[in-house]
């Protein structure tokens, strides 16, 4: 995955995306809870939980691969990236219809830096080192909820086109309720 994304003319110093260290999970932690990641990200985990639920993925031994958001050498947040097609038949998600898909899920927990336009420059260009990682995959799927406005405006900003509504089929607190489903195609 590579390291930066270049930054446009009046835009906040380079993107970086450095992955995600076990050094780095009381950071992750804090940012799961603040209030305004928590309203979306709806994990309530202790730090120990966040260990076990991240340490996999920080180890290379489960599909999903995270990485801090750096921006002008700052973190603040988190994304991570993975194809449908690797994940477990229990964490796969019903609903999403997009074959041959790879998917990103993101947050901004430094909430100074939420509003700012970092959101639209960090999916797009984590979506194309995702797309260059996984050749593959014909397309990225997000899945914010459908009423995370900042969220669905940064996925637009980013290139992703809403496809549908859905209910997810999925275990995970985050995805309760109606789910809007964003997708970017490889670009041809």
């Amino acid at each position: 995955m590579p390291n930066a994304a270049t930054s446009r003319s009046g835009s906040p110093g380079p993107v970086e995306f450095p992955a995600l260290g076990h050094a780095d999970l009381p950071l992750l932690h804090r940012w799961l809870s603040a209030p305004h990641v928590r309203t979306w990200w709806r994990d309530t985990l202790s730090l120990e939980e966040v260990e076990r639920k991240y340490g996999p993925r920080i180890d290379g031994t489960g599909p999903i691969r995270c990485f801090v958001i750096e921006v002008e050498g700052d973190p603040i947040g988190m994304i991570q990236g993975y194809r449908h097609a690797d994940l477990p038949d229990g964490e796969r998600v019903g609903g999403i219809g997009v074959p041959a898909a790879a998917g990103i899920d993101y947050l901004i927990g430094d909430a100074a830096r939420c509003g700012r336009g970092i959101g639209s420059r960090v999916i797009s260009a984590f979506s194309a080192a995702l797309f260059r990682l996984h050749p593959d995959v014909s397309a990225i799927v997000a899945t914010p909820q459908k009423d995370n406005t900042a969220s669905c405006r940064a996925l637009e900003k980013a290139g992703f086109a809403l496809s549908h509504d859905a209910v997810l089929d999925s275990g995970d607190p985050s995805d309760s309720g109606v789910s809007a489903v964003y997708v970017l195609p490889r670009p041809a």
